[in-house]
């Protein structure tokens, strides 16, 4: 079983530009190992600045390059320490850091580096800004099962959010599914490559217009032979939106046995970034062109949760992988509610590719869009909703589109379009969550 631990979570260049609380409070922490800050400044500019600290690797560059043994990963927390009273003060675990995290004390002669204050990081505490927050792991291990499901090695793109979103949904789900789904960006991996398999489960290939029937189909026959299997439709945003949305309306009025994840990067990636319905206002795609004569595209997004929820199913949510606590609870609930009705999880899932996004970026835009209410989280459960997640101070949809070069030719004007449309759906949410 792969090993989750917990971490803390840095919004990159984003502090106030004189801000530096951080580091006064982790220079001034009360443990027996302070040998002064270890979180510093990094790309700072007159606008605003980041913070680094130790992010705590699985496998360790620093742990290999010592050659006294002082730094440990602990197996409990996973921690990774320095034994102050065995470093040599060779400087090997300053070397090879590739983030420039392990300080060196120049009084003591040794290495020094964030331990998370033992599960208590009091720079997080510190911050008024909310730009560290303090991950815990055991959360969402809970909710995992023991085998990994999907192949180690995908042939999906860097940065790649939808990797981790059928990994992730088929280690909580379990081995008892039956995925369908048609051509995508998904396909080379769950069909698999020549004669391989690259994951453990069943796999059933659709047409793009009868993904939800043919899972329909298949619900039936399990029922009729009492199995208790969970046939999973994992399927884009283009099949679900516009080409399979029929034979999916049909399937949720029907009442049929069947979870359905729709996986939203907002537009056909696998053919050539072409815009879908749930591609939002002003974007770049390759059918809606930015230049002298076109602007991107010229109307609203589809709100395709909003509109499964109102065909009356047992359960439907909106979900995202920077949350990832959230999204295990929401797949257990709709693979639950699933008996009763097809249930429904719109996910999140950013292209780098496509949105012409740095790849190391992908969960950072995820959280955005949800601390922006570009994304917001929610859930209906037998016509009760109500709100999963509300960012305390909410931050405005401008630093999302800033982050995303599909929209880098946005002017105000199209930015406070698409902040009144996150205004207004979140509006919405909140008063269904009031009268229903």
């Amino acid at each position: 079983m792969s090993r989750f631990y917990d971490c803390i979570t840095i919004r990159p260049d984003a502090c106030p530009p004189d801000c530096k609380i951080c580091i006064e409070t982790c220079a001034n922490r009360k443990t027996k190992n302070n040998l002064g800050a270890v979180i510093k400044v990094v790309n700072e500019s007159g606008k605003s600045h980041g913070v680094i600290t130790c992010v705590q690797c699985s496998d360790p560059e620093c742990l290999k390059a010592c050659p006294s043994d002082a730094i440990t990963k602990s197996e409990a927390d996973g921690i990774v320490r320095i034994d102050s009273e065995l470093c040599s003060g060779c400087e090997a675990c300053v070397d090879v850091c590739p983030y420039g995290a392990i300080m060196f004390n120049e009084d003591e002669q040794i290495a020094t580096k964030c331990d998370m204050c033992n599960g208590k990081p009091v720079c997080v505490e510190a911050c008024p800004y909310g730009m560290l927050s303090y991950e815990k792991s055991r959360p969402v291990r809970e909710y995992l099962c023991d085998e990994e499901l999907l192949s180690e090695g995908v042939p999906f793109c860097p940065g790649c959010t939808l990797e981790l979103a059928i990994r992730f949904t088929l280690r909580v789900l379990g081995k008892d599914v039956v995925i369908f789904s048609t051509a995508s960006c998904s396909a080379p991996v769950l069909i698999g490559t020549g004669a391989s398999s690259l994951e453990r489960t069943a796999f059933y290939g659709c047409l793009m217009t009868n993904v939800a029937s043919s899972a329909a189909g298949y619900a039936r026959y399990f029922k009729k032979m009492g199995q208790d299997v969970t046939a999973l439709c994992f399927v884009g945003d283009g099949c679900t939106a516009d080409v399979g949305f029929q034979p999916l309306s049909g399937a949720a009025e029907r009442g049929e046995n069947v979870l359905y994840i729709c996986y939203d990067n907002e537009g056909y990636m696998n053919t050539g970034y072409q815009k879908s319905s749930t591609t939002p206002l002003g974007a770049w795609t390759s059918t809606t062109q930015v230049g002298e004569v076109d602007k991107g595209k010229t109307t609203h997004s589809k709100y395709m949760p909003l509109i499964m929820a109102m065909h009356g199913v047992p359960y439907a949510a909106t979900a995202t992988l920077s949350h990832l606590e959230d999204y295990a609870r929401k797949l257990v609930k709709a693979k639950e509610a699933k008996n009763r009705g097809l249930s429904y999880i719109h996910l999140f899932a950013p292209c780098p590719t496509g949105w012409k996004l740095a790849p190391e970026l992908s969960i950072e835009v995820c959280r955005t869009a949800v601390e922006t209410n570009y994304f917001p989280l929610w859930e209906v459960e037998d016509g009760q909703y109500r709100l999963t997640y509300e960012p305390k101070n909410p931050r405005p949809v401008k630093e999302l589109v800033d982050m995303v070069r599909k929209f880098s030719h946005l002017k105000d004007g199209e930015i406070n379009q698409i902040q009144k449309q996150a205004d207004a759906r979140l509006s919405t949410i909140k008063k269904l969550a009031e009268i229903c």
